[in-house]
């Protein structure tokens, strides 16, 4: 598989050549060489961390995940696996603390940002996620979905009127938004009937 005198580096190299090409099982083979070959080596797993995970083999996934991090603890892409299959396998409080990991170490990061607000909503951190969705907002103005979760977050605190305005804002810059900002204000608990949603685009137009 590979020569004498191959590195480490050099074997990387070639798996991830192969991720480009579509080749996720020539890659993984590489990568477990790799292991075998060589002292434990974090860029390794971490490949093997994100293989392990589109497979949907995300106990290992997590744990090539944890061998990277034990290596190189403050690696964001390492982190950002981590989180992922955090999620997937439900295990919130995990995932949590791993995204709020990230986004100390590299506050610009608007995808961990947004994927934290939503952790928080789900775990009715209301307060939580609405910060989180205004430093996503205010790295990116222009994102109409954290707009629309935003005006969700604050409805669900009872903060009717910062609502609308977030949804207005949604709309205004993404009309195809209107069907989750009709569907939020239609919920039962909190929300509102409009019985022409006419009247409702003309607010949101507005507000």
């Amino acid at each position: 598989m590979a020569n004498t005198g191959t590195t480490v580096e050099e074997l990387l190299a070639l798996a991830i050549g192969h991720v480009n090409a579509g080749q996720r099982e020539r890659a993984r083979a590489l990568c477990t060489h790799a292991l075998v070959a060589f002292a434990p080596h974090p860029a390794v797993h971490q490949l093997l961390a994100l293989l392990e995970l589109q497979q949907g083999a995300v106990a290992q996934s997590r744990q090539h995940a944890a061998v990277s991090l034990a290596l190189r603890p403050d690696h964001v892409p390492t982190l950002a696996v981590a989180a992922d299959a955090a999620c997937a396998a439900g295990d919130l409080p995990a995932a949590l603390h791993t995204l709020e990991r990230i986004v100390a170490l590299a506050p610009g990061h608007i995808e961990a940002w947004f994927q934290l607000a939503l952790l928080r909503q789900d775990v009715h951190d209301l307060a939580g996620a609405a910060q989180a969705l205004h430093e996503v907002l205010r790295l990116d103005p222009e994102r109409a979905d954290a707009q629309v979760n935003l005006g969700i977050v604050l409805q669900e605190s009872g903060r009717m009127d910062e609502a609308m305005r977030a949804y207005g804002r949604a709309y205004r810059l993404r009309e195809d938004s209107f069907g989750r900002i009709a569907h939020a204000l239609a919920t039962p608990k909190v929300g509102c009937l409009w019985l022409s949603l006419d009247d409702l685009r003309d607010v949101l137009r507005t507000v």
